[in-house]
C-alpha cells in the first residue's frame, strides 16, 4: 500500500510540474505566488466534492450502457468539474489583485485545474497503478488545464469587456461540452471494444473523436496564450516612452 501511494504521489506530480513549468514559467514572475497557491489548493479542494458525486452516481442503474456512458461523461463529471472549477475561478482567483487581463485569466485557470486534476489523478493512480497514471498524465490532465484555461480566459473577459458580457455561461458550456465528449468517446471506445459485433470503423471513430477534443481544446488555449502575449507586446511597445526608443 505504501509503495502504491508514493507511485501515486510521483505519478502525479510530474505532470503537474511539467505542465506547471510548460505554462506558468514565464506568467507567474508577474504575478502573486500566493494567489496561485491558494488557486491550487482551492481546486485540490474542489475535486473533493466532484469525486463525490462520482460515487453517489456510481449507485445508479442504467440499462442501457450508452445511455449510462452519455451521462456519465457530461451529467456526472463534466458539469460538476467545470461548474467547481468555474466557481473557483470566479470566486478567488478573480478577486486577486493580480488578476487584471486575460493572460491572468489563462493563468489562474490552469492553475485551479492543475489542482483539481492533482488530486483526481492521484485517486486514478492508486486504482489503476502506474500505467492509469501515465496514461492520464499525458491526456486528461492537459484536458483539465486546458478547459480550466477555457473558463479563467472567459472570466476575464466578462469582467474586461463590456462585449465579454455572458461569456463566462458560454465558456461554461463549452467547457462541459468539449469534457464531455473527451469522456463520452473514451467511455465508448471501451464499451466497442468489449463488443465483437461493432461495426470496425466504430473501433476508430471514438478514439479519434477524443483525440480530437483534446488537441482542439489543448490547441485552443495555445494559440490564445500566444496571441495574448503578441498582444501584450505591443501594448508595453507602444506605451513605452519616446526616450526609450
Amino acid at each position: 500500500m505504501t509503495g502504491r501511494l508514493v507511485l501515486a504521489g510521483t505519478l502525479t506530480a510530474l505532470p503537474i510540474l511539467a505542465l506547471a513549468a510548460c505554462f506558468l514559467r514565464r506568467e507567474a514572475r508577474r504575478r502573486s505566488l500566493r494567489a496561485l497557491i491558494v488557486t491550487f489548493l482551492w481546486g485540490l479542494a474542489a475535486a473533493v466534492p466532484a469525486t463525490a458525486v462520482v460515487i453517489l452516481a456510481s449507485w445508479a442503474s442504467i440499462r442501457s450502457p450508452w445511455i449510462a456512458a452519455a451521462v456519465g461523461a457530461f451529467v456526472v463529471t463534466a458539469f460538476p468539474e467545470e461548474l467547481l472549477k468555474l466557481l473557483v475561478i470566479r470566486g478567488h482567483s478573480a478577486r486577486q489583485s493580480g488578476f487584471r487581463g486575460k493572460t491572468d485569466g489563462l493563468i489562474y485557470g490552469i492553475t485551479a485545474a492543475l489542482g483539481f486534476g492533482a488530486l483526481e489523478n492521484a485517486l486514478y493512480a492508486i486504482q489503476g497503478g502506474w500505467v492509469t497514471a501515465i496514461l492520464r498524465a499525458t491526456t486528461a490532465v492537459p484536458m483539465n488545464a486546458a478547459t480550466g484555461a477555457m473558463l479563467g480566459y472567459c472570466v476575464a473577459l466578462s469582467r474586461l469587456a463590456p462585449e465579454g458580457r455572458g461569456s463566462v455561461w458560454k465558456g461554461l458550456a463549452a467547457a462541459i461540452l468539449l469534457h464531455g465528449i473527451y469522456d463520452f468517446s473514451l467511455i465508448a471506445a471501451a464499451l466497442v471494444a468489449e463488443l465483437d459485433t461493432a461495426p470496425s470503423a466504430s473501433r476508430i471513430l471514438f478514439p479519434a473523436a477524443a483525440c480530437v477534443a483534446l488537441v482542439g481544446t489543448v490547441g485552443w488555449v495555445i494559440h490564445t496564450a500566444r496571441r495574448l502575449r503578441r498582444e501584450d507586446d505591443v501594448t508595453r511597445l507602444v506605451s513605452r516612452p519616446l526616450s526609450e526608443g
